[in-house]
């Protein structure tokens, strides 16, 4: 679950510019393959000051992405690392993806991505890369001193890889309209009292900041 932060949002986000191995900006738009049906995944839009409709609560294995991999993301696969030490953006999101959203369809997962990579651009609040972002414990995976669980499960981190790339690819998710914070579907957080709801991807529901005066 993404961990709220109290400090008053900004009017607007600007684009992160840093680029996924020195070849394309990473800030653009997610493609709408990650949210087709056949990913096991339904975004459901939530009824105004009402509760969420739907969605399935039992997931299908999530196939892999069509995401070519460079020597540093298969050496990341091979070696998953056992802290934040010597990490960049793909492994900070990839470590999120695994322990948040492994057991979530690949929209769901990509989802999650979004999230930290919008965090990341809005200036001033979360911090200005996705390391920065997560490492200050604003993920329910971390404990008090940054440290996470063992990742164990091979196929899955290499989903986890795979989705991030993807992300850092192509940039956060249309269809979550800028969203900033998620909690899964058998909590009733109160953080999200002056926020948007945007939806909800299988186990997870997103909200969205609202602009300060």
């Amino acid at each position: 679950m993404a961990v709220p932060s109290h400090a008053t949002p900004g009017a607007g986000t600007v684009k992160w510019a840093e680029s996924n191995g020195g070849s394309a900006p990473i800030l653009r738009t997610a493609p709408r393959s990650l949210f087709a049906a056949s990913t096991g995944a339904t975004f459901v839009q939530p009824r105004a000051a009402g509760p969420f409709i739907g969605g399935p609560t039992r997931q299908t294995t999530p196939s892999l992405p069509p995401v070519r991999l460079g020597p540093d993301e298969q050496m990341l696969i091979d070696a998953p690392p056992r802290s934040f030490a010597g990490l960049g953006a793909l492994g900070c999101i990839a470590v999120s993806i695994y322990h948040e959203a492994r057991d979530q369809p690949a929209a769901g997962q990509y989802a999650v991505g979004s999230v930290i990579l919008t965090r990341a651009a809005t200036p001033g609040r979360w911090g200005d890369s996705p390391c920065a972002v997560v490492q200050p414990v604003q993920f329910s995976y971390l404990t008090p001193d940054r440290r996470f669980a063992p990742i164990r499960e091979h196929d899955a981190w290499e989903r986890a890889v795979r989705i991030a790339a993807q992300v850092l690819r192509d940039g956060p998710a249309p269809a979550l309209k800028g969203a900033d914070h998620y909690h899964t579907t058998y909590v009733a957080p109160v953080w999200n009292r002056q926020m948007d709801a945007i939806g909800r991807i299988a186990d997870h529901v997103f909200w969205r900041s609202r602009a300060g005066p």
